[in-house]
């Protein structure tokens, strides 16, 4: 069931079935999750629906955040942006300068790089929780605290202040200048022009500010920081965000502000989540103590109210591998 399910997700990055529809990105993860729990009871397959409705919520309510928008009648930003990106680089728009220099007329011979580069988006963060999901509960939880919250702080900023990317401000004239959308998918099987153009026919116009692409990198990197004690694989985590925000950039996706406002909202969502775990851990720690001698049990209990990240005793169900090799790799393991 393993090797069938990674060989299906190969092959549809490769012909280009992914990415696809917010139902097809759930249907992906939840698939991936049961297939290599296949031999877990059935109630963990049912309880893998009920833990990951959340951030399947946060990705169907993604494509409605342009008609909430247009419902509100909040106006749409480009001219902001557009000023911003030139305010910076002293008058001159980087997605412009990169495409004329880097791309001309044609596709450098490096555009699948991009390509992947820019698949990972739909995939990497995903199956980073999928894999929590399996052999670490703990970190599971605690990364998808994190992945909720910047989803949906992301979401009320598309619904009230929507910003339109520079493909779109380029094609309604908000910049004189042309934007081609050139970061496609397909690992470089499907032609870059007709990925660009399901991209267009599918994208959301109002989710520019801030980068989703850039936050969901930057939170990748940052969660498998610790859990990494190469310096070769510290090396990819660093380049990986850069990869993402000069591809946004360079194939029309995303502004620099938009970039650099992606990696703030990930900071802070990073830094609210930890104090709420924090004084979560505090709070139980202070918590009144068992009589001792009871017998029954309730030490246990006592004792496992507060986890090493926070979580409480709830967090720590048994979706894992068992055993003191799974309690070894649960939280600190390495890579």
């Amino acid at each position: 069931m393993r090797f069938a399910y990674l060989a299906a997700l190969v092959a549809a990055l490769i012909t280009g079935l992914l990415p696809g529809g917010r139902v097809q990105e759930a249907a992906w993860m939840i698939g991936g999750v049961l297939a290599f729990t296949i031999d877990r009871p059935w109630r963990q397959h049912i309880r893998v629906l009920t833990d990951w409705l959340p951030l399947i919520a946060a990705l169907m309510v993604y494509d409605y955040t342009r008609d909430l928008a247009d419902k509100l009648g909040m106006p749409l930003r480009m001219h902001e942006l557009v000023t911003a990106d030139r305010w910076m680089f002293g008058g001159t728009l980087p997605t412009i300068w990169l495409q004329d220099h880097l791309a001309g007329d044609g596709q450098p011979w490096w555009t699948p790089i991009i390509g992947v580069v820019y698949t990972t988006h739909f995939i990497l963060p995903w199956a980073v929780a999928a894999i929590f999901y399996v052999y670490s509960r703990p970190l599971w939880v605690r990364y998808m605290r994190r992945i909720l919250l910047l989803s949906y702080l992301a979401l009320v900023t598309y619904v009230l202040v929507p910003a339109a990317p520079p493909w779109y401000a380029g094609r309604e004239g908000a910049i004189p200048e042309h934007v081609r959308r050139i970061s496609g998918f397909g690992l470089g099987v499907v032609d870059p022009n007709v990925s660009a153009q399901w991209l267009e026919n599918h994208g959301n116009y109002v989710a520019a500010v801030p980068s989703l692409h850039t936050a969901f990198s930057v939170l990748v990197a940052a969660t498998l920081w610790p859990l990494t004690r190469h310096r070769w694989l510290r090396a990819i985590l660093v380049i990986y965000p850069c990869a993402m925000g000069f591809t946004l950039v360079y194939g029309g996706e995303h502004w620099v502000v938009d970039v650099l406002l992606g990696g703030v909202y990930t900071a802070f969502t990073i830094l609210i989540t930890r104090m709420w775990e924090n004084w979560r851990a505090g709070r139980a720690l202070l918590g009144p103590l068992p009589a001792v001698g009871r017998g029954d049990g309730s030490e246990a209990t006592a004792a496992g109210v507060s986890q090493p990240d926070g979580t409480g005793p709830a967090d720590a169900s048994p979706i894992g591998p068992r055993g003191p090799a799974a309690a070894r790799g649960s939280s600190s393991g390495r890579i």
